[in-house]
């Protein structure tokens, strides 16, 4: 990456690094590891990127969601290795499971330290591809509501490559690069994305009776933490924080109905120990009404995960209450989020560094939400414990407070017959007596 340069002229150095989006793709080289966070990928450098196949060898391209381009074939991988962070897009969840995709675990916790700080542990950033809106007055280009890792990786990868794009919002915080640290720039036309949120009509009941048992939960001047998934995504939309007063907010992203929450005074961020009368995260905004809203506004700052995910400062918010789902939890508080057995179904995401952030917090609450009952109420979520091979993202001495449509589990401080007794309360009635009885035999002489 160029350094920052102020003295540089920005209409005449961006003048001088417009390339062409083939030119773009040519200057990734066999063995670079190419980088793109989440919501920026440029389609179209992409796309003449996977035209040279048959030139190109072992390219690593990284990504929370790995863009099909046609690449996910078994004889296409001397050419690629393709390595997804969050198996969320089916057709990235099948090539996951046909061997195709490598899985790379994102924890969003010192995600690059090992290339920071040991060499030969880590592989440095070769080519890091963004989104941007186009230059501003003073060379200055914005990442959007989109930051990530975007600008703390401008500082590490070799050649920043970037695709312009009018519908980036422009934001506040550290969301911005100047065109002195650029050193290819394709103008593109790529319209503003958002997505209008769902109809709360839609939700089934069981993410109904889960919005009210969080609602129990939440306090006045608590500062919240919501993450990406169905049933945590429906709860600013049925309710679950209506009946709270001045909440603040410091996360890793937002869901639908968030932003609402601000427009109509609930969240304030008037009692936030870190941040007073600010609202942190690393993306913002879901409907393009969400993205007008906070375009150019600073109660707004956007903000990397390396800040907004590290636990160290999540903590220091002493009445943080973070909000996250999972697919499965054992008797003992052993909590799956993303996979079932060894199957990956998504990814962990900053959900462990939350998680950890709320444990430490002086009065904080890390809440893992869950339906009691998958598939039609055949199965329950909550097991008598997990089957060889589940992979486990919270281990049960981290296990805090467990929500589901049937109860709330308070697992803290608790033994494990405690936390079995809880827990069963809270599973589905269907499943409770079999529950009982592999408790019995499980924990109990």
């Amino acid at each position: 990456m160029a350094k920052l340069d102020l003295s540089v002229d920005p209409v005449a150095d961006y003048e001088r690094k417009l390339v062409s989006a083939e030119q773009a793709a040519g200057l990734i080289e066999s063995g670079d590891l190419v980088w793109m966070p989440s919501s920026h990928t440029p389609g179209t450098i992409m796309a003449l990127l996977a035209t040279r196949e048959k030139e190109l060898r072992d390219v690593t391209i990284r990504s929370v969601i790995i863009p099909n381009m046609g690449w996910f074939r078994e004889d296409a991988r001397e050419a690629w290795d393709l390595q997804v962070q969050y198996a969320l897009a089916p057709d990235n969840r099948q090539a996951l499971a046909d061997r195709i995709v490598d899985f790379h675990p994102l924890h969003m916790i010192n995600q690059h330290k090992a290339a920071d700080t040991r060499p030969g542990e880590g592989r440095p950033i070769d080519d890091l591809l963004l989104v941007v809106s186009p230059p501003n007055a003073r060379g200055y280009v914005c990442v959007g509501n989109s930051v990530w890792d975007a600008v703390s990786s401008a500082r590490r990868a070799k050649r920043v490559i970037v695709e312009t794009s009018p519908g980036v919002p422009h934001t506040c915080g550290d969301s911005w690069l100047h065109v002195s640290q650029l050193d290819a720039i394709v103008e593109g036309d790529r319209p503003r994305l958002g997505s209008p949120d769902p109809d709360p009509a839609s939700f089934p009941e069981a993410d109904r009776r889960i919005a009210k048992n969080v609602a129990s939960l939440i306090q006045d001047g608590d500062t919240l933490q919501i993450g990406l998934g169905t049933h945590t995504g429906a709860l600013p939309l049925l309710g679950a924080f209506d009946e709270a007063n001045d909440l603040g907010f410091f996360s890793e992203l937002t869901v639908p109905g968030t932003i609402d929450l601000v427009r109509r005074g609930i969240i304030t961020c008037a009692r936030a120990e870190l941040h007073p009368g600010q609202f942190v995260s690393c993306f913002a905004g879901n409907s393009l009404e969400d993205l007008e809203y906070i375009e150019d506004n600073p109660f707004f700052q956007l903000r990397s995960y390396e800040y907004t995910n590290d636990p160290k400062v999540i903590s220091r918010h002493d009445h943080m209450v973070t909000l996250n789902g999972a697919l499965t939890v054992d008797l003992s508080g052993q909590i799956g989020v993303y996979a079932l057995g060894p199957n990956i179904y998504s990814g962990l995401g900053g959900q462990l560094a939350f998680h950890l952030g709320a444990f430490l917090s002086k009065r904080g609450r890390a809440i893992t939400v869950l339906p009691s009952s998958a598939k039609g109420g055949s199965i329950s979520t909550i097991v008598p414990q997990f089957d060889k091979g589940q992979i486990v993202s919270i281990p049960r001495e981290l296990a805090d407070t467990i929500v589901t449509d049937h109860g709330v589990a308070r697992l803290l401080g608790k033994s494990v017959r405690e936390r079995a007794e809880e827990l069963i309360a809270a599973a589905h009635p269907d499943h409770r007596e079999q529950l009982r009885d592999d408790a019995r035999r499980l924990y109990w002489p």
